[in-house]
């Protein structure tokens, strides 16, 4: 790892995006944290450089003496918050894609991209169909490594709580004591800790190449 890493988010006010952002600005390991929200974080640091636009783009003019690497994106909605099938392909596939696009034109080298357990392009679900087709355009972008974060029921506080994820994280806490082995793919995982295991294998891996892929389970893995 570089001594001068330089990192790029776009989400960082979401449930894993927010938490990703403070990670970053804490660790001595990151000298510039770039990141592309559509309004100011209530965040300071000498290190941060906030990237402001209703459409998430990024503003290669605010990059400074070191280019990002590293990029991460958390992104996503639901079909609810979306409010159509169409709005929340526009977001989970386009703007994702259209970002990660932007990453790569930018310098990035490692990307890693917050999915979902049982993303599939040849899926039922409108919603992991999305993810599915998000994963495989991403893939052929050409970065030196992509990593793919696929947890399961997400846990933590929202700005905006989702009825399906409170509904799932109270299933699941029932059922808690006896899930083990692939069963801890749906096992609720704080977002916090899938931002804290996206940061730490940004942090070791930089030698990384291909596509790669990590679930909930090997996640909880990572953590011991």
């Amino acid at each position: 790892m570089s001594n001068s890493t330089s990192i790029i988010i776009a989400g960082s006010t979401g449930l894993i995006g927010h938490h990703l952002l403070n990670f970053a600005l804490k660790s001595d390991d990151i000298t510039h944290v770039y990141s592309i929200t559509r309004r100011p974080l209530d965040a300071s640091s000498s290190k941060l450089v906030q990237m402001i636009d209703s459409e998430l783009k990024i503003n290669k003019e605010q990059v400074q003496e070191a280019s990002p690497t590293i990029g991460f994106i958390t992104l996503g909605t639901t079909l609810k918050k979306a409010g159509s099938k169409a709005a929340l392909k526009s977001v989970d596939l386009t703007l994702v894609v259209n970002t990660a696009k932007e990453m790569h034109e930018l310098g990035v080298k490692h990307l890693y991209v917050v999915s979902c357990i049982g993303a599939s392009s040849s899926a039922l679900s409108h919603y992991l169909k999305c993810k599915g087709q998000m994963e495989a355009e991403i893939s052929g972008i050409g970065f030196e490594s992509v990593t793919f974060m696929q947890p399961g029921p997400l846990a933590g506080d929202r700005d905006e709580p989702r009825k399906d994820e409170v509904l799932l994280q109270a299933v699941a806490r029932v059922f808690t004591p006896i899930m083990k082995g692939f069963l801890l793919n749906y096992k609720p995982i704080e977002g916090e800790k899938v931002a804290q295991c996206m940061l730490s294998l940004a942090l070791e891996n930089n030698q990384l190449r291909g596509i790669h892929r990590y679930t909930s389970k090997a996640m909880f893995g990572l953590q011991k």
